[in-house]
């Protein structure tokens, strides 16, 4: 970056000046790899810029160029004048927690996901074909459990491997990718510069609610929160389990600060404080929930024996019915423990340890009980002629360590697929050998 603005050459001796003793064979060694990609030229013991790596370098930090970096501010009439930061982040939270409502199979008033849109998580499996439809797997539980930054990024890093399989050009992709992260808020941007796959990502990152688009085919756009906060610093990486008194539940039961004032009534569930700890455990598995959120009542809900719900709060327990129907769509015991702990009320987490032993250890058994018995490739031996031969065979694989489970009063073992290599060489090698003798 210091010979960035340098139109001259500079010696190299002085380069190597810019960093202290002990750190000159680094700065000799990324000079060596920087020369052997062609952007240093080096002649005379002077060095200098690639005069192209330069320029392009140049306009893509200054927004310089034809490249559009910060993109282009639209300046023609705007046919929706009702489009403000906070129309648009009731619009953003709108369309990202009806795709969270589908996730867990809850039917809320929102209209459902495209079809790129169900595409994008099946292909991350955050969800999965089943009989009965789509269905959250494990990782789409453990996706809910993330802050919105963080889910906003699976989804965009998600979409780049998309594209690649449809063959969209990955470094027109990316570009517009970055260029997003680093537009305004609330300002309008032209779609004139924009090529058919920016054009086409466009249409499908509205899905999603991370741009606004008066109609198909108009003249501008708009950035919403949920993309302008990747590079701002606003949302936080922290995870699930933050604690910072500022932070707000974020998409799908994550933490992360808010981009949003939050006395704003247009925001949504996405920005309500007062989910952030609401739930409360007894030792008997009886559970209470302070919520009016539809979405985190239907997360509850894949977990949870649901028995009473009032305006803002719910009663429900942990059965092992409930439970098993969780682990059977994927979700582990940890992560239904992680996300009632997250959400454990303030008055619950003072304690230590914040859930009750007993209901901790109680989902781990029921985990248990389904995982009794664990498939296991291997190969069965029985019929052996001799005893000798099976007691060689079975102190062999003993000292390999490949025996699973064994009968020496009906000779009969049972190897690993590993150990079944290793014993038909051993084999092979003895009939050899008794071939050999008898052949004498």
């Amino acid at each position: 970056m210091s010979m960035l603005y340098l139109d001259s050459a500079i010696k190299l001796q002085d380069v190597y000046q810019w960093a202290k003793v002990d750190h000159q064979p680094l700065v000799r060694s990324k000079v060596h790899q920087l020369r052997k990609l062609q952007i240093l030229t080096e002649e005379k013991g002077t060095v200098s810029l690639n005069p192209i790596f330069r320029e392009q370098l140049r306009n893509a930090l200054t927004g310089g160029g034809d490249f559009s970096s910060f993109g282009i501010p639209y300046t023609g009439a705007v046919s929706n004048r009702g489009v403000s930061k906070k129309w648009l982040a009731s619009y953003a939270n709108d369309r990202w927690e009806a795709i969270l409502h589908f996730m867990v199979g809850h039917s809320a008033d929102a209209e459902p996901p495209s079809e790129s849109v169900r595409g994008i998580l099946r292909m991350s499996r955050l969800m999965e074909n089943s009989e009965e439809g789509m269905k959250i797997t494990n990782s789409g539980f453990q996706f809910l459990l993330q802050d919105s930054s963080s889910q906003v990024w699976t989804v965009l890093l998600q979409y780049l491997r998309l594209a690649e399989q449809q063959d969209m050009d990955v470094v027109e992709v990316l570009n517009f990718m970055f260029q997003l992260v680093s537009l305004q808020l609330g300002r309008p941007y032209s779609t004139e510069a924009l090529t058919r796959n920016q054009r086409k990502m466009l249409a499908e990152l509205c899905s999603f609610g991370l741009l606004y688009q008066d109609s198909v085919g108009a003249p501008q756009f708009y950035p919403t929160h949920l993309i302008t906060s990747l590079s701002s610093g606003s949302a936080s990486h922290s995870g699930p389990s933050g604690t910072d008194s500022s932070v707000v539940v974020g998409a799908g039961g994550g933490t992360g600060r808010s981009a949003i004032p939050t006395g704003s009534k247009a925001t949504g569930e996405l920005a309500k404080p007062s989910d952030q700890g609401f739930i409360i455990l007894e030792t008997n598995c009886r559970m209470y929930a302070y919520t009016n959120s539809a979405l985190q009542i239907a997360i509850l809900n894949l977990f949870v024996h649901l028995v009473n719900r009032f305006p803002n709060f719910i009663t429900g327990a942990l059965t092992r019915d409930s439970v098993r129907r969780a682990l059977s769509r994927g979700i582990t015991a940890d992560q239904i423990i992680t996300f009632l702990t997250t959400h454990a009320h303030p008055q619950m987490q003072g304690r230590t340890p914040v859930l009750p032993i007993t209901v901790t250890d109680q989902i781990r058994l029921w985990e248990q009980e389904r995982n009794r018995l664990r498939p296991t490739p291997a190969y069965f031996y029985k019929d052996f002629g001799q005893k000798q031969e099976y007691e060689r065979m079975f102190k062999y694989a003993q000292d390999i360590g490949v025996i699973l489970w064994a009968s020496n009063e009906k000779r009969q073992l049972v190897v690993t697929r590993q150990g079944h290599a290793k014993i038909a060489e051993l084999v092979k090698s003895q009939r050899a050998a008794a071939a050999a003798a008898a052949a004498k």
